[in-house]
């Protein structure tokens, strides 16, 4: 599963629904002025991703509502429709909040529907089922009626798959044990599809039991040589070998229904199986009313990945560690460091002893070994970019408080992680913690590197854009040309307006640069004077400027690509139905062709 787009509403600014883009091989770029919302965008996504965390977990009370955007893989497609011919190209669907911010369902014109189909033909599969069966039924009835009757004389028996006596009654239940498993199924996960708005809601599931094996259900009968007193062998005769040719007749006109039967069930049984696999957990509630979708763990998990968020303020860090998404919130940098450590990369049988150290604050206590291999690993993954800044790094023992974290510089001095400046302690834990991170997680920055030398925001992009690559999904903020990808299709311009936090994107093509100079920040100012300005005073210059150039509105037109009519509506008052103002690809356009100045156009 992978995440293209979020919607986010009603989180502090955001008050109507804003769009945020994922990509392969771009990071997620926010640029805008200071209070624009890019820190509450980033927020939200961070409440986002640590509510999904865990179903049992975290929940927000907060009115925040969104809906992540997810396409299939083409292992999920195969693992929920084997051998179904599916449209890759439709395979996507929409995970919606519900109570506690959590995903609770899912809406897609394409898949739920297929899902549905499933369940649909596992119901009719068992109605075929139970035709087959009372077909059976039938045939067997004498032979089930004389086994159960008190006859002087019985010639045979009802043998299992293991050749081993068995009455028709057992058979019976285990088949009619199955119809009624996969019915419940099915049922059960019926009631959870509105075809209305093509939606799967995520709740209570029956927890089916599979038929273990469908081949004790197969049984033949067999013959048995009457078991008859000296006195009554006197009067009675027994044709064994007319028996035997009636009991193979038997055999043989039943088998039919019997691998019909068998078929029936191994088919519901797999679908019933598939679908379980797929949409259903081994795990209970606590109140323990029934089993959960494990489909909506996966959405979740992919929602709700393992994130970090490098906040901006303070260069404070919330990392999640895996132990039930558990939040650490700290100043101290040695402190998160060194949780994080705990968490990611110590794995000794007192690892437990020492996270409950640390969260208490009190007589927190790591040995000699413990504190040597920890300062091994901080030498181990020094940032690059200040290898000429200092030789190396010590941790040093503080008397039952958390270790403290030295920096010894090249020119032989000593200084404590906390008390060097702050670009270099954002670096350092910015650093530190982008070591840890694995491909599917998500790290979010707000504005990084905002304390940095233009060199070292240059290195910074270099690294996200690296980490990227490698799978990690990137999201920041940022107000330095020098943290924008060269590729801007991936920037997301934020705005303040009436009605709150606004996010738009510009398709960002050659021509595009080459008429706001180059510069994102030009670009920002472009949009931002496109969508506050008078409409109608636009669409006006942009009338004046295409007919002092080509002296025809019928040239302009042709030059242009556009319709003659577009060209005359600009020319109208706002009032007039007939009025359209130019879009910003047409304005952008308009400037190049006519070497216009677009912030005149504007």
């Amino acid at each position: 599963m992978k995440i293209t787009r979020i919607e986010i509403k009603k989180y502090k600014s955001i008050k109507e629904p804003i769009e945020i883009n994922f990509y392969d091989n771009l990071p997620t770029v926010l640029i805008g002025k200071n209070g624009s919302g890019k820190t509450n965008i980033l927020e939200a996504l961070d409440t986002i991703a640590e509510v999904n965390s865990n179903y049992f977990g975290a929940s927000s009370k907060l009115p925040l509502s969104y809906k992540v955007h997810i396409t299939l893989s083409k292992h999920d497609i195969a693992r929920l429709f084997p051998g179904k011919k599916i449209d890759e190209n439709k395979c996507r669907f929409i995970a919606c909040s519900g109570e506690n911010c959590k995903i609770d369902r899912i809406e897609s014109e394409y898949l739920v529907p297929l899902l549905n189909s499933e369940i649909c033909e596992i119901l009719d599969l068992t109605d075929e089922l139970k035709k087959a069966l009372n077909t059976y039924t039938k045939q067997l009835n004498k032979i089930a009626y004389n086994e159960r009757a008190d006859v002087p004389v019985r010639s045979f028996q009802i043998a299992d798959f293991r050749n081993s006596t068995t009455d028709f009654d057992k058979l019976k239940f285990q088949v009619e044990f199955i119809i009624e498993q996969a019915e419940r199924l099915a049922n059960s996960l019926s009631q959870s599809f509105n075809t209305e708005d093509n939606s799967l809601s995520f709740g209570y599931v029956y927890n089916y039991i599979n038929l273990n094996d469908t081949e004790r259900l197969s049984f033949q009968l067999r013959y048995i040589k009457p078991d008859l007193a000296p006195f009554e062998a006197k009067f009675i005769t027994v044709n064994g070998t007319a028996i035997k040719r009636e009991i193979t007749k038997i055999n043989k006109a039943t088998k039919a229904s019997c691998d019909r039967i068998i078929a029936l069930l191994n088919e519901i049984d797999e679908r019933a199986n598939r679908l379980k696999e797929a949409l259903t957990g081994e795990q209970l509630t606590p109140e323990n009313n029934g089993t959960f979708f494990k489909f909506v763990r996966e959405v979740q998990k992919c929602v709700g990945g393992k994130h970090s968020f490098l906040r901006n303020e303070s260069s404070d860090i919330i990392f999640k560690s895996d132990e039930r998404g558990q939040e650490f919130y700290r100043n101290d940098k040695s402190y998160i460091i060194l949780e994080t450590y705990l968490n990611k990369v110590y794995d000794k049988a007192d690892k437990e002893d020492l996270l409950k150290q640390i969260k208490t604050e009190k007589d927190f206590s790591l040995t000699d070994e413990a504190l040597c291999e920890f300062e091994e690993y901080l030498n181990s993954n020094l940032p690059k970019f200040e290898e000429d800044m200092y030789d190396s790094i010590s941790v040093e023992h503080s008397k039952g408080k958390i270790p403290s974290i030295v920096l010894h510089e090249k020119f032989g001095e000593t200084v404590a992680l906390n008390s060097t400046s702050a670009g270099r302690r954002w670096y350092f834990t910015y650093y530190f913690m982008k070591n840890t991170l694995r491909p599917g997680d998500l790290f979010i920055v707000d504005e990084p590197a905002a304390m940095l030398h233009p060199i070292a925001q240059k290195e910074v992009m270099r690294e996200l854009l690296e980490l990227q690559t490698n799978g990690i999904k990137v999201i920041y903020s940022t107000h330095s040309p020098y943290l924008v990808p060269n590729d801007w299709n991936s920037v997301h311009f934020v705005t303040m307006e009436q009605h709150g936090t606004a996010v738009t994107q510009e398709n960002c093509n050659d021509l595009l640069k080459q008429v706001i100079g180059g510069d994102i920040f030009n670009l920002q100012e472009i949009l931002e004077k496109y969508q506050k300005g008078d409409k109608e005073a636009t669409a006006n210059r942009c009338y004046r400027s295409v007919i002092d150039c080509y002296k025809s509105i019928e040239t302009a037109a042709d030059e242009l690509n556009l319709s003659v009519e577009t060209i005359e509506s600009w020319r109208k008052n706002i009032s007039s139905k007939k009025f359209r103002c130019p879009k910003l690809e047409t304005i952008i356009t308009i400037a190049s062709k006519t070497n216009s100045d677009i912030s005149e156009l504007l």
